[in-house]
């Protein structure tokens, strides 16, 4: 019979080639060295109880499959990343349009009860769509586009700003967007040099 570490080892090392992470990427994802994660796939040492919670949610499994013995059937049973992805995709898309739902039903709802028609709820759907998606994207996508979304929250919420209350002639609004466009472009290129 083999050890825990042995097993241990094994099924790390599985999961982390099916994702076809390197080890230095999945140190990334853990916020460890790469050399601690070699020690683990060598069966040198076992990660602390809060590194195993987080490897099984990373490769969405659970804990005790971590550390159960498994055949190659077994890993590929468990783990297909594109269906991983496809579900992360999927999930995010349901969120935004349960945002949409709750929009077209205060649109409808102010429509028959009040007879005035609040399109500009559906001005504001867009950037509270914009941090669902960010939300899921730093989460589930590593980062990836984030600031291509929050630009695209950043214009439409200054719109919807302005959009509301076209009374006050707010076009100003507009120059603010700017520093902060250039703010967003800073911080994300401040985080890929760290």
């Amino acid at each position: 019979m083999e050890t825990l570490e042995n097993i241990l080892a094994q099924n790390l090392t599985a999961l982390r080639k099916k994702h076809h992470w390197t080890q230095a990427e999945l140190a990334e994802k853990l916020h460890y060295s790469d050399k601690s994660i070699s020690k683990w796939e060598r069966g040198e040492s076992l990660p602390d109880l809060k590194v195993m919670k987080t490897l099984s949610e990373l490769y969405g499994v659970s804990v005790d499959f971590l550390m159960t013995e498994h055949t190659e059937a077994d890993l590929n049973e468990y783990v297909n990343p594109k269906s991983q992805t496809v579900y992360r995709v999927l999930a995010s898309l349901l969120t935004v349009s349960v945002v949409w739902l709750v929009a077209t039903v205060f649109y409808t709802y102010s429509a028959i009860r009040t007879g005035t028609y609040m399109w500009q709820i559906f001005i504001w759907a867009i950037p509270a769509s914009c941090l669902v998606l960010l939300f899921y994207v730093r989460r589930w996508f590593r980062g990836k586009g984030t600031w291509i979304i929050a630009s695209v929250m950043l214009w439409t919420l200054i719109a919807a700003v302005y959009l509301q209350r076209l009374d006050l002639n707010m076009w100003l609004l507009f120059i603010i967007g700017i520093p902060a466009q250039l703010t967003l472009i800073l911080t994300t290129q401040i985080r890929r040099i760290r």
